[in-house]
Parts: C-alpha cells; structure tokens; sequence
C-alpha cells in the first residue's frame, strides 16, 4: 500500500482526506460546522499531495457536517476548481444528507461545470456502492481522455 502525505498530517478539526493509489481515488470526510476557508484548504492539501492523480475518482462526504456558505463562497470555491491545477477528471461524488449541503453541492457542480462528472448521494453506503460499481467499470474498460472528456464513461 502506497502512503499519501495524508497519513503523516494531524487531522482538522472540519476534515480528513486520504488517497487510495490501489482504487484510483481520494475521500475527504468532514464534521461539524465546515465553510469556504475549510475547503479550499483541503483541496489545496489534496492536490498538492504527491500521491494525488488528476484522473482519480473523489469521494466528499458531508454525512458529519453543516455545510455553511453563501452563494457567493460556492462560486468562489467553483471558480478554484476549474482551475487546470485543481480539476479533477474522474467522478467527483459527495454525500449530501440534508438540502443545504445538496444544495451547495449543485450550485458548485453547475457553476464548477462539473455536472456531467458529479454525483450526489444522501448516504455513504449509496455513495460507495456507485463508485464500486462505476470504478470496477473503469478498471474492465479502461478510459480515455480526449479534450477534458471522459470516453467510455459508464
């Protein structure tokens, strides 16, 4: 098993993030009162991570969390994401509990222009059950990339 810089941080009082080389993805967990400042900063962390591939599929779960962000901080995060840097190019899947963290979650895949690559659950065994089904399909057939879309995509 390959170790992320993840595993040698103290975890946050908002989050935690870890990489899975061997499935191609990372989970960033969060819990209590988490806003703007809180996600750049993990999303920062994450791709700035050595162990971190743009092509790997994300799992952000807010099971624990109040989401607290204006539309304004949604945007502002979104525009951070379409960034080259920070974007990601395989599923970005978020657990959603309650209507405002759905909420945020769909004003930032629309204005992130994420919404063909993200999916929203209300729980982590729905969440995890997709990406095991959606990530068995990419490892049997493989995926190109042409363009910043995904081929093959199930």
């Amino acid at each position: 098993m390959k170790l992320s810089a993840a595993d040698f941080l103290p975890q946050t009082p908002t989050g935690h993030y870890r990489i899975d080389s061997d499935l191609g993805m990372w989970i960033e967990e969060y819990r209590g009162s988490v806003g703007l400042a809180d996600l750049k900063a993990m999303l920062s962390c994450v791709v700035s991570d050595p162990c971190w591939r743009a092509g790997y599929h994300g799992l952000i779960d807010f099971s624990w969390a109040q989401v607290e962000m204006t539309a304004n901080e949604v945007l502002r995060l979104a525009l951070i994401m379409k960034q080259e840097r920070n974007r990601s190019k395989g599923w970005l899947v978020f657990v959603a509990p309650n209507s405002t963290a759905f909420g945020m979650v769909r004003m930032l895949s629309y204005w992130s222009r994420n919404t063909d690559r993200i999916k929203i659950f209300n729980t982590r065994g729905e969440a995890d059950r997709w990406l095991k089904q959606t990530s068995s399909s990419f490892r049997k057939t493989g995926y190109r990339e042409m363009g910043g879309v995904l081929l093959n995509a199930v």
